[in-house]
């Protein structure tokens, strides 16, 4: 699976991500598109920060993906969901027993999982801002992995080092504690120092540092429901459920709908803040995190590409539109790959 291929149907999606790394005011970008388990192309650029004496990007350098980690809090839900230990429809106030039990209501893991609970939970306080299942709003993986840890006596990371990254060997998948020079800096603007964000290696903070082609590994297990390098890693049926809709059905037609946190394509959504290329087939699959670097998953065309930045100036630059450059990679991703197939 290491084996690049070199073509000319890659410049333009190299291009854009260089234009977009310098818009974004990112020290460093990687790109990583894989083709039927092969990684057919590669591009690494720039530097872990833009300060004196830098490490230039490369293979190694691992980002931090900031809300694309969702999906691996999914994915520990989803098997601790077939392993029994949870359901979709469990009550949250089941397990969040310090909210206010008649607030929470019906509000089931489903709903956490695809972002409709229509509740702000700060602390131990909770309100109501719309119906559940009527609208959709932020993600709150914290609460899941908090939920998990209480059904199952494990954390995230736990469950996934045991059930995915050492069988699979990978060793540029973490949640930081510690600085390291694998690590990738995080840019806040142009003029600000770089940093790092350290945590604990829970997995239900913001600090799961990954390599490119690691995310990528990451996108393409999803494509293969769990089969890797001739073995069923973990039961597909987990996937099934991780990478399907499952927002409920009283969410409106028009809005995005959701797996467990991945975006889902689905022709009948109409809204502006999509995040899901107009060109995509149905059933394509997407994560994007706040510092640029995303996951897209297309299996119509049996295909994972995989982009990495550092930039968190991503809402507050001007010069960015942050869903229409989404939906450039998205579109361009699927003319490349169209083209390979040629």
């Amino acid at each position: 699976m290491s084996r690049t291929i070199t073509k000319d149907v890659f410049k333009e999606i190299t291009a854009y991500s260089e234009k977009t790394r310098k818009e974004m005011h990112a020290s460093g970008g990687a790109l990583v598109i894989i083709k039927d388990n092969e990684i057919v192309h590669e591009w690494y650029a720039g530097t872990h920060h833009f300060e004196k004496g830098a490490k230039n990007i490369d293979c190694s350098s691992q980002f931090n993906v900031y809300s694309t980690r969702v999906t691996y809090v999914g994915l520990a839900v989803a098997i601790a969901v077939y392993d029994g230990y949870l359901t979709l429809d469990d009550k949250i106030s089941k397990y969040l027993t310090e909210l206010d039990k008649e607030i929470l209501g019906e509000t089931t893991i489903r709903h956490l999982l695809t972002r409709c609970t229509g509740l702000k939970i700060q602390n131990k306080e909770v309100k109501r801002i719309f119906d559940v299942g009527t609208n959709i709003e932020g993600k709150r993986p914290d609460l899941l992995a908090k939920i998990l840890k209480k059904a199952t006596g494990k954390t995230v990371n736990q469950i996934l080092t045991d059930q995915v990254f050492q069988p699979l060997g990978w060793k540029s998948t973490e949640w930081a504690t510690e600085g390291k020079s694998t690590l990738v800096c995080d840019i806040h603007s142009p003029n600000s120092f770089p940093s790092l964000r350290i945590g604990s290696n829970d997995g239900d903070e913001r600090n799961l540092y990954v390599s490119a082609r690691e995310l990528a590994f990451w996108g393409n297990l999803h494509l293969n429901k769990g089969y890797i390098g001739g073995k069923q890693i973990i039961p597909r049926e987990v996937f099934e459920l991780a990478t399907t809709i499952q927002s409920p059905i009283s969410v409106p037609s028009t809005l995005p709908k959701f797996g467990f946190f991945w975006w889902v394509k689905d022709p009948n959504v109409s809204c502006d803040y999509d995040e899901l290329g107009t060109d995509l087939p149905e059933g394509s699959y997407q994560i994007l995190g706040a510092s640029g670097c995303s996951c897209l998953v297309i299996p119509k065309l049996n295909a994972v590409a995989v982009r990495m930045y550092n930039s968190l100036y991503t809402y507050e630059n001007e010069h960015l539109d942050h869903i229409q450059d989404i939906h450039n990679f998205g579109n361009l991703a699927v003319s490349s790959l169209t083209m390979l197939s040629e």
